[in-house]
């Protein structure tokens, strides 16, 4: 019975350790994604580090977008509408660039404008 007393002893401590261990793991990737997560907080990931959408892209041609929206026929496009003033431009209407959710990883132009132009929401 002793044999099975220590064999009984023996995975305990291994479980134990085990546990700690896992414990241990979590608190360090834990702490690890914080400081990460907080890194990036504090970094400026800002519109400028990422591409400018570049017009002879497929997306953009289909969706016939131009940096400069004055460059656009009137009968198309209403003389107030921009990037800037769209509802999936991300930046501020004052921003010479910023990103926008039909082009996802890419900044579109504040001056700019496509045939997706969103009003934004009013209040």
């Amino acid at each position: 019975m002793q044999g099975n007393e220590k064999s009984r002893t023996r995975k305990a401590r291994r479980s134990r350790l085990s546990l700690l261990s896992r414990r241990r793991f979590i608190k360090t990737a834990g702490a690890a994604t914080s400081a990460v997560t907080i890194g990036f907080g504090t970094t400026a990931f800002g519109a400028e580090e990422l591409p400018r959408v570049n017009e002879d892209d497929p997306m953009a041609k289909a969706l016939n977008y131009v940096h400069d929206a004055k460059t656009v026929d009137a009968a198309k496009r209403f003389s107030d509408r921009y990037c800037n003033n769209c509802a999936l431009y991300a930046g501020a209407a004052d921003d010479a660039w910023a990103k926008c959710s039909i082009f996802p990883g890419k900044v579109v132009a504040g001056e700019g404008w496509c045939s997706a132009w969103a009003p934004k929401q009013s209040g």
